[in-house]
C-alpha cells in the first residue's frame, strides 16, 4: 500500500541522515588527524592557511546563525505575540450536497475539499449499498473477521491487519466500532480516495450520533477551513538554521577550532554538544 511505503521511505530517509551524520563525523576525525600529522612533520604548513575542514566549521557556523537570524528578524511578531501570525484566508464552505457531499481533509500538510465518501468499488457500483446495523458490524471484532465503521459505512479491513503500518493493536482495539474519528486522525485524504473503497461492505443504518462527538467534528472542520493544520515550512527553516547552527558551533568549540581553543571554548562546545 501507498501509505506503508511512505513510512518504510521515510525510515529509510531518517537512516540514511544518520549514516551521512556518521560518516562526516568520521571524516572530519580523520581530516583533524591528517593535518595534525602534517602540521606535526611540517609546522610551516600551519602558517599557509587555515584547512577546509576549519573553513567548513566556521564559515558553516556562521552562515547558519546568519540565515537563522535573519528568519527570525522576519518572523519578529510572531515570536513576540504567536497569536499575530498571520492565516491563510479560509477556504470556502464545502458542499451540503445529499448526492455527493463534501468535507475538509488534510492531505500532505494541505487542506482539501474532498467527497465525503471514496468511491464505491465496480462490484458495488450501481445501485444502493447493502445496509447492516450496529449490532451486525459489532459481531466482526476479530482479527480473523474485522469491520470497521467510517463516515456511516461499513468496510471489511481483516486482509489489511497484517499489512497496517500502525501495526495490529489500533485496528483490533476498534474493530466491529465507529473508527470515523480515530481514523481522520491519522491517516490523510488520499488514504481514503485510494484505499479504502476495496473494502467497503455497505452502509450502516444506525450508527449512534452523541452531541459531543458531533461538536468535536464540527470544531475539526473550522480548523480545517482555517489552514490550522497546514505544514508551516518556514519553521522547519529555522529549525533546521537552528540544528545546523548547534552542531558546527559545538564541533568547532570542542575541537578548538572555533573560539581559540581554550578550556572555557571547548566546555562550551560539549555542553552545546549534549
Amino acid at each position: 500500500p501507498r501509505r506503508a511505503r511512505t513510512m518504510v521511505d521515510a525510515a529509510f530517509f531518517r537512516a540514511g541522515l544518520r549514516l551521512i551524520c556518521a560518516f562526516g563525523c568520521a571524516a572530519l576525525a580523520a581530516s583533524l588527524r591528517a593535518d595534525a600529522a602534517a602540521v606535526a612533520k611540517d609546522p610551516l604548513l600551519s602558517t599557509l592557511g587555515q584547512p577546509l575542514h576549519v573553513s567548513i566549521l566556521r564559515f558553516g557556523a556562521l552562515a547558519a546563525g546568519i540565515v537563522l537570524l535573519v528568519q527570525l528578524l522576519l518572523d519578529w511578531n510572531v515570536l513576540v505575540d504567536p497569536l499575530r501570525k498571520p492565516e491563510a484566508p479560509p477556504m470556502p464552505p464545502p458542499t451540503a450536497d445529499t448526492a455527493d457531499p463534501l468535507t475538509y481533509r488534510e492531505d500532505r500538510g494541505v487542506t482539501k475539499a474532498v467527497p465525503l465518501y471514496p468511491r464505491a468499488p465496480s462490484s458495488l457500483a450501481g445501485g444502493k449499498l447493502p445496509e447492516f446495523e450496529m449490532a451486525e458490524v459489532a459481531s466482526h471484532c476479530t482479527r480473523e473477521d474485522c469491520w470497521v465503521v467510517l463516515d456511516g459505512r461499513a468496510y471489511d479491513i481483516t486482509g489489511f491487519i497484517d499489512r497496517h503500518p500502525g501495526g495490529v493493536g489500533p485496528i483490533l482495539n476498534m474493530a466491529g466500532k465507529d473508527a470515523t474519528d480515530v481514523f481522520d486522525n491519522y491517516h490523510a485524504a488520499r488514504v481514503y480516495k485510494l484505499m479504502l473503497p476495496q473494502f467497503l461492505v455497505g452502509e450502516v443504518t444506525d450508527v449512534p450520533a452523541y452531541a459531543h462527538v458531533a461538536d468535536f467534528r464540527a470544531l475539526r472542520q473550522q480548523l480545517l477551513q482555517r489552514g490550522l493544520f497546514e505544514t508551516d515550512y518556514r519553521y522547519y527553516a529555522k529549525l533546521g538554521c537552528w540544528l545546523a547552527l548547534l552542531f558546527l558551533g559545538a564541533l568547532g568549540l570542542a575541537t578548538g577550532q572555533v573560539g581559540g581553543g581554550g578550556s572555557l571554548a571547548r566546555l562550551s562546545g560539549a555542553a552545546m554538544m549534549g
